[in-house]
């Protein structure tokens, strides 16, 4: 763990690896929080932790077989204890074959206890800490390459769950696979950057040769600043232009269930006809009502 100019603890590589009893999915959410990690290494923590669940359910299995194996034993010891206790009030049967019975019990109770005791947590290890080349964290950028990160980030997020790839669901795992690809190596050119614009702001400007020679260093970082802003744009482009599909789609979609309720509609053009038709009688019997004929004076 290290910490911030303002004090607060910071993830560091030993915070990385998946917990004892975390889930794959709950260790990437929390990883990517902190870090960026190697496609590859994730691969590797999916199938170790993939491997280690079934050790641990295979372990469970065994214990609960165990404990049902100890269990009968113990039963039918103490129901033989039982009948051998009857039998010797009863008939006066050897004592021995009794405390023989007693000792059995205990014996089985200490199979039954040690089988139901608890062991999938010593199966349960994290893995190791990753090193430099498998996980660039955050706090290794400056402000300007991290915020070039969480745009490029953000942008990856919003292809990967977009809802044009709603069942289609191994088209968004290659997309997705391509696209974390391209966020590490992303990730491990800005740390570069980083590293070697905090070597050209130390060196001091002493003459003209170490300004001619800060300036041609310069120029190198400005032209790979310049990429890798073209990349998070191109990134940016793509989450928008995947916006657009899928608002499309689901106005294709809408459009299509509207074009269901077509007949219903037209069904009212036939209720508005009635309607008229109706009015008209109306008017008729209005046109036939005449007013009361005035009374002659007396």
């Amino acid at each position: 763990m290290t910490y911030s100019a303002n004090g607060t603890r910071q993830p560091g590589r030993h915070d990385l690896p998946a917990k004892p009893g975390e889930s794959f999915a709950a260790w990437t959410e929390r990883v990517r929080r902190a870090a960026v990690i190697d496609p590859e290494l994730v691969s590797e923590e999916r199938r170790r932790m993939a491997a280690q669940d079934q050790r641990r359910r295979e372990t469970a299995g065994q214990s609960r077989r165990r404990a049902a194996t100890a269990s009968r034993l113990t039963l039918g010891c103490l129901a033989a204890f039982c009948v051998s206790a009857l039998l010797y009030f009863v008939t006066g049967l050897t004592g021995w074959i009794a405390v023989a019975f007693a000792i059995a019990s205990t014996a089985s109770l200490a199979a039954y206890a040690l089988a139901t005791r608890p062991r999938s947590a010593a199966m349960v290890t994290p893995g190791p800490a990753p090193g430099p080349h498998q996980a660039v964290l955050l706090t290794e950028l400056d402000e300007p390459r991290r915020e070039l990160l969480t745009r490029e980030q953000r942008a990856i997020d919003g292809v990967i769950s977009s809802g044009l790839y709603d069942g289609r669901e191994e088209a968004r795992q290659a997309v997705e696979a391509q696209l974390r690809r391209i966020e590490w190596q992303a990730a491990v050119n800005l740390r570069t950057l980083t590293l070697r614009q905090a070597q050209h702001d130390a060196i001091p400007v002493l003459g003209r040769k170490t300004a001619e020679k800060l300036d041609g260093h310069q120029g190198h970082l400005t032209a790979a600043e310049e990429a890798a802003a073209a990349e998070v744009e191109a990134l940016e482009s793509l989450a928008a232009r995947v916006k657009r599909a899928e608002l499309e789609r689901s106005d294709q979609e809408n459009a299509i269930k509207a074009s269901r309720l077509d007949g219903s509609y037209q069904d009212l053009g036939a209720s508005v006809a009635a309607v008229e038709l109706a009015i008209g009688e109306i008017r008729s019997l209005a046109d036939g009502v005449a007013p009361p004929d005035d009374a002659e004076p007396s």
